[in-house]
């Protein structure tokens, strides 16, 4: 979802991901300062979101890569999650490869 500043995109998407029963996470991207804490902070997030039934990973994440395969860890047993990356946009020291990357995330991972 993109829009301009201060059109209620966040208050819509809390909104919608309230009313539906698929597990999700809401990353607020403009918190974080470098490409690895955004990833960490991500895994973390989804942990929290999938609550007991989350498998044990370990939450450092040197590199996209090692970011997939963790979350593909965590994923492996769920059918559907989303994944929100607020104000990806404002991610600061953000590697060229991050935005790319994390379109792709549905096709890697499965």
């Amino acid at each position: 979802l993109h829009g301009t500043e201060a059109t209620g995109k966040s208050l819509t998407i809390n909104a919608l991901l309230s009313a539906i029963e698929i597990p999700s996470a809401i990353i607020r991207s403009k918190e974080c300062i470098t490409t690895r804490h955004l990833l960490e902070r991500t895994i973390t997030g989804v942990q929290e979101a999938l609550g007991d039934i989350a498998p044990s990973v370990d939450g450092r994440c040197e590199s996209i890569s090692a970011f997939v395969v963790q979350l593909q860890r965590l994923l492996e047993d769920q059918k559907k999650f989303i994944l929100v990356f607020d104000n990806i946009d404002r991610q600061r020291e953000a590697a060229p490869t991050l935005l790319p990357a994390l379109a792709r995330l549905g096709e890697l991972v499965y």
